[in-house]
């Protein structure tokens, strides 16, 4: 079930296509429609690394949460009863709807925590720009890229209590974009475009006429010149996102590799379990990864079958247990980012982007990224591969 949230803009010199009321007026529309599988996806990536999701990826855990209707809304007063547990809930939602809320309406494909970014050292790969904190205190959460050439800064914000553009909150979101500065080659203080995206939660307990909103402003960090195309630190972003995405599908060399900005040598290989997606919309579509088992489902048995990989379920009979769910990377992207490990971070301007997917499964969420997350019954296991 798709859930609505309210939408608000601001400063943004024209409002995306994908908002408008109608094209002929160019106003945002008043509310938007949220997929919750897309939205867990950006969650999953933003927040999981090795460590398996509780029970599989499939189950939004926040779902409970809210209630069983289209209107996104918390059950109770709030998430859970503790303080810190409200407050860290809020964040972690507060950065999918970011990530899901750029990623759908901006173009924007690939997200890079800004900390690593700080901690990825000045290396010729940035194309001569640096990034740096320059104030004490929070910056924003992320540098994100559309492709190697364009990137921005954003800053996720989660509540449920009232948020507006005029509010203290408000504006001490707008300062975090000054304690990170971004120079270019000759050392001018850049620029740089940026979100700020914040969602307010409404709750059980409020008033009807409080709705979930979104809110997001399109600031820009202090400088000299407006940062235009930075095409070493948008390749950077691109190969620390899929540093974090390799590493849910157990490859940590290529995760290491990306994330530090260093190659690998060619007597290290990526083996890795290829897939085949079944029926439409993507049929014959090869992926890499590997699949979550159903919580209280039986193991499996993985034999080989005329030459292809079989995954058997050892009680065929039972009905009760869920489907497994699917984790990978589209196979020709997976390789681009093997390249990118390979020989360095000006590989990313080969990396293709899938086109975008029409809804055609609600477990189902597949990203311009390459990645997938679904039920396991639309794959088929290949084989082992070694990819170079």
């Amino acid at each position: 079930m798709f859930k609505t949230v309210g939408l608000a803009l601001n400063k943004y010199a024209s409002v995306p296509l994908s908002l408008r009321e109608d094209s002929a007026s160019g106003l945002p529309m008043g509310e938007m429609a949220v997929d919750p599988a897309r939205l867990f996806h950006h969650y999953y990536l933003d927040t999981r690394g090795y460590a398996p999701p509780n029970p599989d990826p499939a189950q939004f855990e926040h779902l409970a949460l809210f209630l069983p209707c289209a209107e996104l809304r918390v059950r109770g007063d709030g998430f859970g009863i503790g303080t810190a547990f409200r407050r860290s809930t809020s964040n972690q939602l507060g950065q999918a709807f970011c990530r899901w809320f750029l990623h759908e309406h901006l173009n924007l494909t690939y997200f890079a925590h800004i900390e690593a970014v700080l901690n990825r050292k000045p290396h010729p790969s940035f194309g001569g720009h640096s990034v740096s904190r320059v104030l004490k205190g929070d910056g924003p959460d992320y540098l994100c890229a559309e492709d190697n050439f364009t990137v921005c800064l954003a800053e996720a914000k989660g509540r449920t209590s009232p948020i507006s553009f005029g509010s203290a909150d408000f504006k001490s979101w707008r300062k975090q974009f000054d304690r990170v500065a971004v120079k270019d080659p000759a050392g001018n203080l850049c620029s740089v475009k940026g979100h700020i995206v914040a969602t307010r939660f409404a709750t059980e307990v409020d008033n009807d006429r409080i709705k979930s909103r979104l809110l997001a402003e399109d600031p820009a960090s202090p400088g000299e010149t407006p940062l235009h195309e930075a095409p070493g630190l948008g390749a950077a972003v691109i190969a620390l996102h899929y540093s974090d995405l390799v590493a849910k599908i157990r490859q940590p060399i290529l995760s290491a590799a990306l994330a530090l900005g260093v190659t690998v040598p060619e007597e290290i290989q990526f083996p890795a379990m290829a897939w085949e997606f079944n029926g439409p919309p993507l049929h014959g579509k090869r992926f890499v990864g590997g699949y979550f088992p159903s919580r209280g489902a039986d193991p499996v048995q993985v034999r080989l079958d005329s030459g292809r990989v079989a995954i058997l379920n050892n009680n065929p009979w039972r009905l009760d247990v869920g489907p497994a769910t699917f984790f990978g990377l589209e196979e020709s992207i997976f390789k681009g980012v093997c390249g990118i490990a390979r020989d360095g971070d000006q590989q990313a301007s080969q990396l293709a982007r899938l086109p975008d997917v029409p809804f055609f499964d609600s477990g189902a969420s597949i990203l311009r990224d390459g990645s997938i997350i679904a039920p396991a019954h639309y794959f088929s296991p290949v084989g082992m591969q070694i990819y170079r």
